[in-house]
């Protein structure tokens, strides 16, 4: 088996992330409302929002604190992983899920840290910065796992915002979670 840390060449945009795309600050206000303050770091949730995260979830691999969807997805997806890639499930981190805060590259808007909808993976000791061509094995061997449950790939994020531990609800998958409200308030 090949070292899950190992850097490869991100694929080509063509390759990942197919009917999906990153989701939208605009969608993301729509849907689940202002997570919080925006801020340079970690601030806590906080509004009506609030009350759709669940803290300290077991999904596998680690604990997470996220919006209820994105966590209750998460265990699935790793559910999955547990089952076909046992070597991958038990070396996954994770840098986090929940971080009410500003995008790193444009501090005017949120990232999707913070309605926890957004995680961070990595394997090793070491993540891949922002803005590194390159993933990790682990990390590529993942992927189809979380598009195939909605997720977005960071990896296919362009110039220095190209992001590939970064994976997030994709716009299409928080579209939906607009029509199930909708359908929960009838």
């Amino acid at each position: 088996m090949e070292n899950l840390q190992d850097l490869i060449p991100i694929p080509a945009k063509e390759l990942m992330n197919k009917g999906l795309s990153a989701a939208r600050e605009s969608t993301m206000l729509r849907v689940l409302g202002k997570p919080g303050a925006l801020s340079r770091d970690c601030s806590d949730p906080t509004g009506p929002f609030k009350k759709r995260i669940k803290f300290g979830v077991n999904v596998g691999p680690f604990k997470v604190s996220g919006l209820d969807y994105a966590v209750e997805s998460l265990k699935q997806l790793f559910d999955q992983v547990k089952q076909e890639k046992p070597d991958v499930y038990n070396a996954v981190k994770t840098e986090g899920v929940l971080c009410v805060r500003a995008r790193r590259t444009n501090p005017a808007r949120y990232s999707n840290h913070s309605w926890g909808t957004a995680i961070d993976i990595y394997f090793g000791r070491k993540t891949v910065a922002q803005g590194v061509q390159q993933t990790q094995r682990g990390v590529y061997l993942l992927f189809p796992y979380f598009n195939n449950h909605g997720w977005y790939w960071g990896a296919e994020f362009s110039g220095d915002s190209v992001d590939s531990m970064h994976f997030e609800l994709a716009e299409e998958t928080i579209l939906k979670l607009k029509q199930l409200q909708q359908l929960k308030k009838k």
